[in-house]
């Protein structure tokens, strides 16, 4: 079996052994591939590894022995499903693996900005406490006990992050694309969430029903003292309507690990606007998550060896 990773650079840095997979196949391990790169693979692959590298058509046409897609990750709309199923083509996922790493790094946002632990720790290591009180404070400092959370998006990551933020005293509300009956939580429609909470996360995925679910409009509705964070998809959010947002002072803040265009252009609307803090879309990369994307890539390879569909999306 030749199985072809296709952008492995971020899934396996230098803590994961790039011969993960070798005992299952002869494997080609590229650590990226443009779209234009992509008659270069070797067209006999039987397997694709996959996270952002686009497995469109034109992929499809090339590689012409192909018959399993992996997705290293959970979102997969990197693949033409559609596309693939009428191939024959498996294309699975991989499920829950950063579950607690993306929810972590949600609230790592949050207190990053309503504590600026690292503004004040760069204050005391400039010198700045020798020549003030015992006490002092480079800018408001936010208690987020009795403050209401909104959730876009309660499947895992979603519910994870709810108990985090509950876990500060926060009251949770949310918005999915049916009332869930969660036990302590509040179902509110998008226009009654926007205009209820004091902090929006999304943990939703991209998909015609959420592309750009954070307009202009729902900026609006939004209080001048909200915060929006999105560790989810950057498709999620008009960027623009974002910046105007942002720059106008219609909402305090924006804490996002994902951007519309990854890498972004140096020039990208949403970098060097004050009060929107942004990480370079790395809160799945916990050696943890990582780990266990390898372990649910081997266990979908010899199911598939074995002629057993796991984790299949389409």
């Amino acid at each position: 079996m030749k199985i072809v990773i296709l952008d492995g650079l971020a899934l396996f840095q230098h803590d994961i052994p790039r011969t993960s997979l070798s005992n299952l196949g002869e494997v080609d391990f590229y650590e990226k591939t443009s779209e234009a790169d992509i008659t270069l693979r070797d067209p006999n692959a039987t397997v694709l590894v996959t996270n952002k590298c686009l497995v469109n058509e034109k992929a499809l046409s090339h590689f012409t022995q192909l018959k399993l897609v992996l997705v290293a990750a959970t979102g997969y709309n990197s693949v033409n499903i559609q596309a693939c199923k009428a191939r024959g083509i498996q294309v699975s996922n991989v499920p829950a693996y950063g579950t607690y790493s993306v929810a972590q790094h949600t609230l790592a946002l949050l207190l990053a900005f309503s504590n600026r632990v690292e503004h004040h720790n760069q204050s005391v290591q400039a010198g700045e406490w020798s020549k003030n009180d015992w006490s002092y404070s480079l800018s408001p400092l936010t208690e987020w006990a009795d403050k209401k959370m909104g959730i876009i998006g309660m499947g895992n990551i979603g519910q994870c992050f709810a108990n985090m933020a509950e876990s500060l005293g926060m009251q949770i509300y949310y918005h999915h694309t049916r009332d869930l009956q969660l036990k302590n939580r509040t179902y509110l429609s998008k226009k009654e969430l926007a205009q209820t909470c004091d902090v929006i996360s999304l943990h939703c995925p991209l998909n015609p029903q959420t592309d750009q679910i954070i307009n202009a409009e729902f900026l609006s509705w939004m209080p001048k003292h909200a915060v929006l964070i999105n560790s989810s998809r950057g498709g999620l959010v008009d960027t623009l309507a974002l910046a105007k947002a942002i720059q106008e002072k219609q909402i305090a803040a924006a804490l996002l690990d994902v951007l519309d265009q990854e890498p972004p252009a140096s020039n990208h609307p949403l970098i060097g606007i004050p009060n929107i803090y942004i990480t370079p879309h790395n809160a799945w990369l916990s050696l943890e998550a990582r780990t266990r994307i390898i372990q649910s890539l081997t266990s979908t390879l010899r199911g598939f060896l074995a002629g057993k569909a796991i984790n299949q999306v389409n």
